[in-house]
């Protein structure tokens, strides 16, 4: 088997297709044999005991530990697939009692195909991990230094007029498979103190070119739980990216995925808090580390903060607190402020946690507030959840009407069959890609 097939391999889908429906079945058959023994005892001693743990644990873990963890608690199906992995683990251990030797190893095989169904179904349900090379984490990343940044004494003049009009870019070091290129990106906490993983940048084809004129930079923040490489995991970003540079010549803009989070489960709000100084590190240490590391567009006009779920409400806060760096936003299934609770006790949860009780600091930073009380006729943005993710729309349609009334220049979509995963948030950035181009001057 060649390089060429290995990859092939490596890029099935786990989300359809044959591999989805055998991870399935072999999960459904491992069940089977944990569930089905002739002894009586095993009927009445075992499995309802395990059963009922389960399922409790199960929904526990979804709605309290989901809550705690996640600011809400998880859905149905994910608590469903909990629950059936839980079972598989107790009913594999109860098959170590009075059994034969065979039957205790393939117990514990029959319960890691259970887990690897369960899994599975709960990926299927955000789409985090498109295909198994995903599962191994990003593919395709370039561990070499950034280019060095052209002395502005030798940048040639910037023509007026869209940029994929006036510019044609030549060079030697165009990547000649005519694709951008993912390298490590880190953010020096100058200002904020905040302690945050290493990020990536997307530099795309023209970026290289011997005749580089700078670029607009769009910023991308990921959810929670997560991290950088969740933009980048299955191709989400380099695909939009890509394909547009592929139509233009090679420009596309440089994209930077900082960490908004700090630790995977980590939940700062994105705000300068008890918390952590997330909104000083997003709007001063990040301009700050792009401005030197980066040989982009400095007019801010021509630059674009977005992000999905916890990041999508990130992107909204820096866009509200931070007209002047941040005026076009893509909010894709944010929420309708930031949170660190669910229901009625939701604000007051963040409140005391974030700002040890005081709500005027969290009033100050909020989004909601913010558009309420100032006026943003500079700023514009879109405001995207999917069509299976109703309670998102809620809060989407509302941060739509109150940006309207605020001045701002906003558009929504809901993305057709899509939920609260990563396909909404794929889907979204290429839906939005024509109007960030133009947005950032590189097409009229």
């Amino acid at each position: 088997m060649d390089r060429i097939e290995r990859l092939d391999e490596m890029d099935t889908s786990l989300m359809s297709g044959w591999l989805s429906w055998l991870v399935l079945g072999l999960g459904v058959a491992g069940a089977a044999f944990l569930l089905v023994r002739r002894p009586r005892w095993w009927w009445l001693y075992v499995v309802p005991p395990v059963v009922l743990v389960s399922a409790v644990t199960g929904w526990l873990l979804g709605t309290v530990g989901g809550e705690k963890l996640f600011a809400q608690p998880l859905t149905g199906s994910d608590i469903f697939w909990i629950a059936i992995a839980l079972a598989a683990i107790g009913l594999a251990v109860g098959q170590q009692v009075r059994s034969p030797w065979w039957r205790k190893i393939v117990a514990v095989v029959a319960a890691v195909l259970v887990l690897a169904a369960a899994g599975n179904q709960i990926n299927k349900n955000y789409q985090e991990f498109p295909a198994v090379k995903d599962l191994f984490g990003p593919s395709g990343t370039d561990q070499s230094s950034l280019p060095p940044v052209t002395p502005q004494t030798t940048r040639p003049t910037t023509p007026s007029g869209p940029l994929t009009a006036t510019w044609a870019p030549t060079g030697a070091n165009i990547p000649a498979d005519s694709k951008g290129k993912i390298l490590p990106f880190t953010i020096p906490p100058t200002q904020s103190g905040f302690s945050a993983r290493p990020g990536w940048v997307y530099l795309p084809p023209a970026y290289f070119a011997d005749n580089r004129e700078p670029l607009p930079v769009l910023i991308l923040f990921h959810g929670q739980p997560g991290s950088p490489d969740d933009w980048i995991t299955g191709d989400r970003v380099q695909t939009v990216m890509n394909d547009f540079a592929a139509q233009h010549n090679g420009i596309a803009p440089v994209v930077v995925i900082p960490d908004v989070l700090g630790s995977q489960l980590a939940n700062p709000i994105c705000a300068d808090s008890s918390l952590g100084n997330v909104d000083t590190y997003l709007a001063k240490d990040l301009p700050a580390a792009i401005a030197s590391q980066l040989d982009v567009d400095q007019d801010h006009r021509h630059w674009v903060v977005g992000g999905f779920s916890y990041g999508g409400t990130c992107a909204l806060q820096m866009a509200t607190n931070h007209p002047d760096v941040y005026p076009h936003f893509v909010n894709i299934s944010g929420e309708k402020e930031p949170t660190l609770g669910s229901g009625d006790t939701a604000r007051k949860t963040t409140v005391d946690a974030a700002f040890g009780g005081d709500e005027a600091k969290f009033v100050a930073i909020n989004p909601a507030d913010l558009m309420q009380k100032h006026s943003f006729p500079d700023s514009s943005g879109w405001f995207i959840w999917g069509q299976a993710d109703p309670d998102t729309k809620l809060q989407q349609i509302r941060n739509d009407q109150l940006a309207t009334t605020a001045g701002m220049n906003v558009q929504i979509w809901e993305v057709p069959e899509t939920g609260h995963d990563w396909g909404t948030a794929a889907s979204g950035l290429a839906h939005v890609m024509p109007w960030m181009a133009t947005t950032m001057g590189l097409t009229g």
